[in-house]
């Protein structure tokens, strides 16, 4: 047992390696597999290039993928693809499209190391990257720098705007401080950012104190908490969020009050109470909205196999919560005439009696009950020929398997009796004459019992020919 237990962190070492050995094996082999597909897509995308004949773009593309000029190499691959779109000019277009795309491709470099906060000096490193070894990338040290200081300018205006956003006032010098800040310090960039994100911070106070029905005199609690921090005051930026979100308050009130029993001269009151501005137009079209939409939903579920109760749902609408409004009867009764049409259907009586479902026939209009009650009928009438025609179906493949099996009996006993008159050496034995005799009665009744299952076979399949041509028959008297 030690010498167990001393090989198992051996075993599981093993194992644990080899599991870490496949994974990297299957994740090599799915890249592989890949590899044909990626260099049909690229050459698929080369011969696009090609055929549009746009030199300019297959030189911008390839300097703005970091790759060196390639004109010639192109110049081939087209010839094989249209070479009426190779013009003398080609090859100048195509170099001045590659000067763009590679000072593209340097610009996008530095602008996204500035942007990560690295320093200017960085550029000797991309130099000796892989990225720029492997694919013998032209230098472009100027256009390097100049995506460097658009990019160092974005993450000082970040900065600032996330101090601004924070309701921090401006720090130039306690941002220049920060863990990792780049050297080149943007102090327009960062004041621009600052004062964005000030702006957005007033503005969303607003949006808080609105949406949560908080009065916009709760500017001046705002305003002298700022002026504790230093923070510059942006009383428009405050009554632009507030504005705005307070009329989508409102909205959600007359949303929820519509269907809680509340209404406009309930919320004058709350408001009058709160201090709180209240938009009643915005109001009064919500909560209308909010009505029709009940009262449509209402007639709709009464529709579908209920009688018409507009004038129960009305009567007992305070009860409810609700509001009866001047198009309370139109929207409820539009809504269930289209939903009884829906509901009182051929098709649907039809399928209900088939599934034995009841059906609220008397619902429907006069003249269709006659037809609904007689398509339900019928549905059932149907589901009975159907569950006879299954019984007649089982009995008719066991007939079937009696009848195969007869005749595998009667092909073998008429087997052996042929043997037996072809054996020249039988002898005419008491015995042998005996087992003739019964071989003959034996072959009699078998041919009896086949005649018997084919007759059988031939009725039970008249009569489930019957049964459909009756289903069918029936069904189309139903819908018609």
């Amino acid at each position: 047992m030690p010498a167990i237990a001393d090989q198992m962190p051996v075993l599981l070492t093993t194992s644990s390696t080899a599991r870490e050995l496949l994974q990297r094996a299957c994740r090599l082999v799915s890249f592989l597999l890949l590899l044909p597909l990626m260099a049909c897509q690229s050459t698929i995308s080369r011969m696009n290039d090609c055929q549009t004949g746009d030199w300019n773009f297959i030189g911008n593309k390839d300097g703005s993928d970091g790759l060196h000029r390639n004109y010639e190499e192109r110049r081939q691959f087209c010839s094989s693809v249209d070479s009426s779109k190779i013009r003398p000019e080609s090859a100048q277009q195509y170099e001045q499209g590659w000067q763009q795309g590679n000072q593209q491709f340097w610009y996008r470099l530095g602008r996204t190391d500035g942007r990560n906060a690295l320093a200017l000096s960085y550029y000797q490193q991309q130099v000796q990257s892989d990225q720029i070894r492997q694919k013998e990338t032209p230098l472009n040290q100027a256009a390097y720098e100049q995506g460097w200081q658009l990019g160092n300018a974005d993450y000082w205006q970040q900065s600032g705007h996330q101090e601004g956003l924070a309701g921090r006032k401006a720090d130039e010098e306690g941002a220049r401080r920060l863990p990792g800040a780049p050297e080149v310090f943007r102090a327009d960039a960062y004041r621009q950012g600052w004062s964005e994100g000030n702006y957005a911070y007033w503005q969303q106070l607003g949006y808080q104190d609105a949406h949560q029905g908080i009065p916009d005199s709760t500017l001046g609690v705002h305003v002298k908490a700022a002026q504790s921090r230093d923070l510059l005051v942006l009383e428009d930026a405050y009554h632009t969020g507030w504005n705005r979100e307070i009329t989508e308050y409102w909205k959600r009130l007359a949303w929820d009050d519509a269907v809680n029993g509340r209404d406009i001269y309930m919320r004058r009151d709350d408001a009058k109470r709160r201090g709180l501005r209240l938009d009643e137009a915005a109001y009064r079209q919500q909560w209308e909205q909010r009505l029709m939409q009940y009262w449509t939903e209402a007639g709709t579920a009464d529709g579908y196999g209920k009688p018409f109760m507009l004038e129960q749902r009305m009567s007992n609408a305070r009860n409810e919560q609700v509001f009866v409004i001047a198009q309370t009867r139109d929207l409820y009764t539009q809504a269930w005439n289209r939903q009884n049409a829906a509901y009182c259907t051929l098709e649907n009586a039809f399928n209900w009696g088939r599934t034995n479902q009841p059906m609220a026939i008397e619902v429907c209009q006069q003249p269709l009950q006659y037809r609904l009650q007689r398509a339900l009928t019928a549905g059932r009438d149907v589901e009975e020929i159907r569950r006879r025609q299954a019984f007649n179906h089982r009995e008719l493949d066991e007939q079937r398997d009696r009848l195969r099996d007869v005749e595998r009996r009667l092909a073998r006993l008429e087997a052996e009796m042929q043997r037996n008159r072809d054996d020249k050496n039988r002898p005419n034995t008491p015995e042998n004459t005996n087992t003739d005799r019964r071989n003959e009665r034996d072959r009699s009744d078998l041919r009896d019992q086949w005649q018997f299952l084919r007759y059988r076979i031939d009725d039970l399949q008249n009569r489930e020919y019957r049964y459909q041509q009756d289903m069918e028959q029936i069904q189309r008297d139903a819908l018609r």
